[in-house]
């Protein structure tokens, strides 16, 4: 009669823990994804200086994703490589927080993405083992519900303080999430006991036509949004909407997202994940075609619910896609090239792109070119899902 309850601790506690994480990562990614381009630009830099220094960080994320979820698979495991992503950050926001020039705080900005982008695809992949791909989800919204509390409190907390407040959130989320890394088993399915195999996962990630056609065209869409996303704040600000505002307007994306993930299963049931994969492109693209147009900020807030829409569906999407695509041994190094991909090389072709046509004609304009290339993304997934559905594809099963 003992046995049964302590088999269900067994494999829940893993869970919780995972959805802790999920918490205080996305609580540091609401503290800072709506605020520190305006910090950038309370402190001096221009708008093409900030999207350069988007761009870095994101270059540098997208070698340390794929290499952190190297680092999980073959030689760290989930917990170690969590653990020492996490406390990096932590350190690296302290630096931020007490800089005293632009430049510094720039260079140890970048150092901290270097090490919180690990923390993504280690933990996707450790959640996958515990729930299945169709169980992601249920634990993946738990992240989009903390990023909308986070976005609004900050927004409310910097109004009653000053923008350098935001650290305060960010440096105690990773520090929260450093010690329940801690807490997990000490070895999961997401290390690999051969070192014969090191880097082994990478070069068949690289090598499987399936997999890049997709993550090539995810790269086309997550390009395209990022160039309105890294701007938004700032164009909200130019448009005299206030902090809280702009708090609200990214929380009302993640609102979005919330039940979205959580029907995400019968959606991808009823519909297939291709389709919506597709569908998620779209309504990034619509998204863009309203900020271009838009001139009032509660227009330009209430497109958050498309691009709330877009991202969950990509992202759930995707990662499903790929892990339904992935060969055994290679699973968190399968989420670290998509994860380097969406919040590494898009963050910084986009921003980076951006910050120079915003920089030369006007953050409208640049909007504009950044629906046409949503446009192009629409097409390219579309090409991508269907090329893949023309040949014999395993089954996602629910687990």
């Amino acid at each position: 009669m003992t046995i049964l309850p302590a088999i269900v601790r067994q494999r829940s506690t893993p869970r919780l823990i995972a959805i802790g994480l999920y918490v205080f990562a996305f609580v540091a990614v609401g503290a800072t994804a709506p605020y520190m381009p305006v910090y950038f630009e309370s402190i001096g830099l221009p708008l093409d200086a900030i999207g350069l220094v988007a761009a870095l960080a994101a270059l540098c994320s997208l070698i340390a994703a794929p290499a952190w979820g190297v680092l999980a698979d073959q030689a760290l495991g989930a917990r170690a490589a969590l653990v020492i992503a996490a406390i990096i950050a932590a350190i690296c926001a302290l630096g931020v927080a007490l800089a005293d020039t632009a430049v510094v705080a720039v260079l140890i900005w970048i150092t901290y993405w270097l090490a919180f982008a690990g923390i993504a695809p280690v933990l996707d992949a450790f959640a996958l083992d515990q729930v299945g791909n169709h169980g992601y989800s249920r634990l993946r919204v738990w992240g989009s519900a903390s990023f909308v509390v986070a976005a609004v409190v900050v927004g409310v907390l910097i109004e009653q303080t000053q923008i350098r407040s935001l650290f305060v959130v960010l440096i105690f989320s990773l520090l929260a999430a450093t010690v329940l890394a801690a807490l997990l088993p000490a070895r999961t399915k997401v290390r690999s006991a051969s070192t014969e195999r090191r880097l082994s996962g990478l070069r068949v990630v690289l090598r499987t036509p399936v997999l890049m056609a997709f993550v090539g065209a995810a790269l086309v869409v997550f390009s395209a949004s990022t160039m309105i996303n890294g701007f938004y704040s700032i164009y909200l600000v130019s448009l005299n909407a206030p902090t809280a505002l702009v708090g609200s307007a990214w929380a009302l994306g993640a609102i979005v997202e919330v039940p979205l993930m959580v029907a995400f299963p019968l959606l991808s049931a009823r519909f297939g994940v291709s389709r919506l994969l597709v569908v998620g492109a779209v309504c990034l693209l619509l998204r863009a075609l309203v900020v271009v147009v838009a001139t009032d900020p509660l227009i330009v807030v209430a497109a958050m619910a498309l691009h709330g829409a877009g991202f969950a569906l990509m992202l759930v999407g995707g990662v499903t896609y790929v892990a339904a695509r992935a060969s055994h041994g290679s699973a968190a190094t399968a989420q670290g090239v998509l994860a380097g991909v969406v919040f590494g090389l898009a963050q910084a072709i986009g921003p980076g792109i951006a910050g120079v046509i915003a920089g030369a004609t006007s953050i409208q304009a640049m909007f504009g070119v950044a629906a046409v290339a949503s446009a192009l993304g629409v097409a390219a997934v579309a090409l991508a899902v269907g090329w893949y559905s023309r040949r014999p594809a395993p089954e996602l099963t629910a687990t």
